[in-house]
C-alpha cells in the first residue's frame, strides 16, 4: 500500500477531483475519503489529507495536514485552471499558513527553530509561475519615467510589476482591506472572494530608478476605494493616516 509520497501525478488528480466532489456537497466526507482508499490504496489519514487540503486552498485557510510536493503542485495548479489567479493566490495562502504550522510545531517539539526548506522552495516556485498582471491606480501615469521595470505602452504608462511580489503580500496579509478592513467575500460572497488590490506603501514613480521590492514591507492589501483615496495625495497618503480619518469618521460615505 503507497504512502503519501508515492502517488503519481495522475492518481493525484483523480484524489483532487474527488476532493472537489466532496467540497461541492456531491459526496460526504466519508464517502470521498472511502473512495481515495479504495481507488488510489490510499491509508485513511492520506485520504484525509487529500480531501481537507481543497476547500482550505480555495478558502485560503489552514489544512493541517501535509501533502506532499508532487499533490501541492497538482492542486495549485488545478484550481488556477478551474477558478482563476485570485484563488490561486488564495491556494498559495494556505500552503504558506500549512508551512507556517508544521514549522511552529517542530521547533515546540524539537525545542530549536526549525524550516521546512523544500516546502517553501516549492512555495517560492509557484509563486513565481503566477501569471498576475492587473493594472491599479498606482500603476498608471501620464509621463514617461524610469522605474521598477519596464515600460508597457497601454493607453498610458503601466508600471511592470513583479507578480510574485503581490501573490506574496496576499499570502501574508490576506484578502481584507488594511486601511478599512473591507472583506470582499464577506460582502459579495462567492464572487468576492479572494479579489483585492495591492498598494505599494512607496509611490513607484517617486523612487526614480528599478528596485528591489520587499512585498512584505513594501505592498499592503487595500479595497480599491481606499486605493484611489491613498492616491489623492503625492506621493500617496500613508495608510495609517486613511485608518485614521476612517476611525474618526471625517469622511461621509453616504454622498
Amino acid at each position: 500500500m503507497p504512502n503519501r509520497e508515492d502517488f503519481t501525478e495522475d492518481e493525484v488528480k483523480i484524489a483532487y477531483g474527488i476532493a472537489r466532489d466532496v467540497a461541492r456537497g456531491n459526496l460526504p466526507r466519508s464517502a470521498g475519503d472511502q473512495l481515495v482508499i479504495e481507488k488510489l490504496g490510499a491509508k485513511p489519514y492520506t485520504a484525509a489529507q487529500f480531501t481537507e487540503a481543497y476547500p482550505a486552498m480555495l478558502d485560503g485557510i489552514l489544512y493541517k495536514k501535509t501533502l506532499s510536493d508532487l499533490a501541492v503542485t497538482v492542486y495549485v495548479e488545478a484550481i488556477t485552471a478551474e477558478h482563476g489567479l485570485a484563488k490561486r493566490a488564495l491556494a498559495l495562502q494556505a500552503v504558506f499558513k500549512n508551512i507556517e504550522f508544521w514549522e511552529k510545531n517542530e521547533s515546540v517539539r524539537r525545542g530549536r527553530p526549525a524550516f521546512r526548506k523544500s516546502q517553501r522552495a516549492l512555495y517560492q516556485m509557484l509563486l513565481a509561475a503566477s501569471p498576475v498582471n492587473f493594472v491599479y491606480p498606482d500603476d498608471l501615469v501620464w509621463s514617461k519615467t524610469h522605474y521598477e521595470g519596464a515600460v508597457t505602452q497601454v493607453l498610458v504608462n503601466r508600471y511592470e510589476r513583479d507578480p510574485t511580489a503581490r501573490a506574496t503580500a496576499i499570502a501574508h496579509y490576506g484578502c481584507k482591506c488594511c486601511a478599512c478592513g473591507f472583506d470582499f467575500e464577506a460582502k459579495y460572497g462567492e464572487l468576492g472572494r479572494g479579489f483585492i488590490h495591492v498598494h505599494h506603501v512607496v509611490d513607484l514613480a517617486t523612487i526614480g530608478a528599478e528596485y528591489q521590492v520587499d512585498p512584505i514591507k513594501d505592498l499592503r492589501p487595500v479595497c480599491p476605494n481606499c486605493h484611489a483615496m491613498l492616491h489623492t495625495e503625492k506621493p500617496s497618503m500613508e495608510i495609517s493616516a486613511l485608518r485614521d480619518l476612517i476611525a474618526a469618521k471625517t469622511i461621509d460615505f453616504r454622498t
